[in-house]
Order: C-alpha cells, then sequence, then structure tokens
C-alpha cells in the first residue's frame, strides 16, 4: 500500500511540476522540488525524479516516433496514475507534418507497468545516443596503467 501512495504522489508532483516548468519556463522546478522531497524522504525523491524522467522520455519518444511517420500528431502521455488519466502539460504538443484525412478514434490507455516505463527511459537514452553526433572519428586511446601494477 506504501508503494502505490509513494508512487502516486510522486507521479502526481511530477506532472504538476512538469505542467509548472512549462508554463514559467523553468526548469529549475523540478530540482527544487526534488530537494525539498530529498529533505523528508529520499525514497519519495527517486520516484519524483523517476517519474519525471519517464513523462520526458515518453514525451521524446512520442514526438521522434511522430515525426518518423510524417503525421500530425498530438504528443501526451499516456501514464496513469490513480485510476485516471494524467497528461504532462495542460495543451497536447501538436506536431508538424501532414494531417491523417481519417483519424482513427483512440483507444483509452492501459495503466503503464514499471517495467514499461523502464523500457520508455531506455528507449530515450537510445534516442539521444543516436540523436548525437559524433564527428570525432578517431579511435579512444588504449587504456594504460601510469605505472605497472607488478614489479
Amino acid at each position: 500500500m506504501a508503494d502505490s501512495y509513494l508512487e502516486r504522489v510522486a507521479g502526481e508532483l511530477a506532472d504538476l511540476a512538469l505542467e509548472d516548468a512549462k508554463a514559467n519556463e523553468d526548469e529549475n522546478i523540478v530540482d527544487t522540488i526534488g530537494e525539498i522531497l530529498g529533505s523528508s524522504s529520499q525514497t519519495l525523491q527517486e520516484a519524483f525524479l523517476t517519474a519525471v524522467r519517464v513523462r520526458r522520455a515518453e514525451a521524446r519518444a512520442r514526438k521522434l516516433l511522430a515525426e518518423r511517420a510524417g503525421k500530425k500528431t498530438r504528443v501526451k502521455s499516456r501514464l496513469l496514475s490513480d485510476g485516471e488519466q494524467t497528461k504532462a502539460c495542460a495543451k497536447p504538443i501538436e506536431m508538424g507534418g501532414k494531417a491523417p484525412e481519417a483519424a482513427a478514434p483512440e483507444a483509452p490507455a492501459a495503466p503503464q507497468s514499471q517495467e514499461d516505463a523502464a523500457f520508455a527511459d531506455a528507449l530515450s537514452s537510445l534516442d539521444e545516443f543516436l540523436q548525437s553526433e559524433d564527428t570525432d572519428d578517431t579511435p579512444p586511446p588504449g587504456i594504460q596503467p601510469a605505472r605497472p601494477s607488478r614489479g
């Protein structure tokens, strides 16, 4: 019971913090709230920061998929907290591209498991890696100890 309450509180605070950060264009609010939570409960702080990362990763993944499909799509979180759908921001983000001629109605979203959230976070990390442009083609230097370990 404590874990579900903790996750629900962390998720709700993450939604509110992300909405506030977008509305006020101040990303420091997430860190500030994290510090406040950490002063009383490190577990709650970690759950909050994880919820923020998962929501941001999901939005980036949906944006990338929408861009690859070349369709005008709304990017919104499908994470659920407390049995009701929550949105990471007040208004869904409109993506560029052509609008589909006959849009099918969206099916209701099912709750996302921790495994799915971890997968979304891994997908985000992979996306960031693939998006980075590493122009340095030189191989990394070999690893050698500063001095031999055995005489």
